[in-house]
């Protein structure tokens, strides 16, 4: 007996099975052929557009919260302040029809700047509406409530999968700033035309156990989030990563730990990323994670909460091809927060002893970086907190393209560190 497929099966029966199959999995299926991808695509574009129009009556004509614009939500990083509905998308349409027509120089473009939800989705039946209008480039802001509201969630929902079935010239939502659960980005957004991300996540602690140095199931869970959100974001060019977590107490980062290293390797295969800005360590402060080559603008902020082992780690990598690198640690009152007595003397952040020379001078000596490539370099370098003594000189030795200005001001604050750690006896300290 003949072995039957989709394809052998006479093509009116196509449209009962497609009626059987979610969008997900249509989706997939117009991507397998050509011939699904007119036959299923066609039919897929008119079945969201249905249930498009639908969400966006719903929404309409339910009570969805009304929104201010996201300037008046200063605080949308904060659960103390963030208690607005605060919505802000920037974005601009298109005529299709223009388009076209290679002989016009206009694309009849206009911008649109809206914070209220009713006003984007206007714009949007007319792409529903076949009316030769698209959406492009949308930079969208959003407050906690907002993210938090399951009316905003099924609308975002119905736009997921209405971006699934246009191409970015018809419809692309390509920046979202907000507070996010990584896994809740993936759910509710078309990641794949994402260039720019910004959000700030929760992490829980690595293990309630402070004695068990692996990580616990909440985490691993988290992590597996995090990777599935790079993997399906992989035309992102900007990231800022702002992971937040309460003092607590660590282990040492185990030598194999198979979560992370998946999420390492879906983090280097972010081959389009420039710009990466990380706010604080991601799940344990021994956790380096490579950079992916392409990554030209670096940024670390908060950098004295990372442990002796992440710095190793940094000095080890070579960032090929980072050409600006910032690291900044916390500010003064955001700082001692963090660096308290106990935690600048005894143990490291890890729970890892420290060295009586460390507890000394207050910070680690690298004794040499593997960056090479770097052009522009900032270290706010400070003695109130624990960290590299020696970065700023071992950068210097590395770096011969660093731009002269940069030179200068790189060795002025190198004497500025190196009198400001002269001892009672007028001693110089080695760095």
């Amino acid at each position: 007996m003949d072995k039957i497929s989709m394809l052998t099966i006479p093509p009116e029966l196509h449209i009962s099975i497609f009626a059987f199959l979610g969008i997900g999995d249509l989706s997939r299926l117009v991507q397998t052929s050509k011939y699904f991808h007119r036959t299923a695509g066609h039919y897929l574009r008119r079945r969201i557009d249905y249930l498009t129009s639908d969400a966006i009556w719903k929404f309409q004509d339910g009570t969805a919260p009304d929104t201010v614009p996201i300037e008046r939500a200063p605080f949308i990083q904060d659960d103390f302040f963030d208690f607005r509905y605060a919505f802000g998308l920037d974005y601009t349409t298109v005529d299709l029809d223009l388009n076209s027509d290679d002989s016009n120089d206009s694309d009849g473009s206009k911008k649109h700047s809206v914070h209220k939800m009713n006003d984007f989705l206007d714009s949007v039946k007319e792409v529903v509406n076949a009316r030769g209008v698209g959406i492009r480039d949308g930079e969208l802001y959003l407050s906690k409530p907002v993210i938090k509201n399951e009316q905003f969630h099924s609308i975002f929902r119905a736009l997921k999968d209405l971006s699934s079935s246009r191409p970015a010239s018809e419809f692309s939502i390509t920046s979202i700033t907000s507070q996010f659960n990584p896994g809740l980005v993936t759910q509710i957004f078309d990641t794949h035309k994402l260039t720019k991300l910004s959000i700030s996540f929760k992490q829980i602690q690595w293990n309630c156990d402070p004695n068990t140095p692996d990580p616990s199931w909440r985490t691993r869970e988290d992590i597996l989030a995090l990777k599935t959100l790079f993997n399906q974001s992989p035309n992102l060019e900007v990231l800022i990563l702002n992971p937040v977590m309460e003092i607590v107490d660590f282990q040492p980062l185990p030598p194999d730990v198979p979560a992370l290293e998946e999420l390492t390797q879906a983090f280097l295969a972010l081959k389009k990323l420039h710009t990466l800005d990380m706010r604080v360590y991601l799940f344990h402060p021994s956790y380096f994670i490579p950079v992916p080559e392409s990554v030209r603008t670096l940024s670390f902020y908060h950098v004295n909460l990372y442990s002796k082992a992440w710095w190793i780690g940094f000095s080890k990598f070579p960032f090929k091809n980072v050409e600006s690198l910032e690291i900044f640690p916390s500010e003064e009152e955001f700082g001692y927060i963090f660096a308290r007595d106990d935690y600048q003397l005894g143990n490291d952040r890890d729970g890892a002893p420290r060295t009586p020379e460390e507890i000394e001078i207050k910070g680690y000596k690298l004794g040499d970086v593997e960056i090479r490539s770097l052009k522009k370099f900032k270290f706010e370098d400070t003695e109130k907190l624990f960290l590299p003594r020696d970065l700023t000189l071992c950068v210097l030795k590395r770096n011969e393209g660093l731009d002269e200005q940069v030179k200068l001001d790189l060795m002025r604050q190198s004497g500025v560190i190196l009198e400001q750690t002269r001892d009672r006896g007028c001693r110089r300290r080695s760095l």
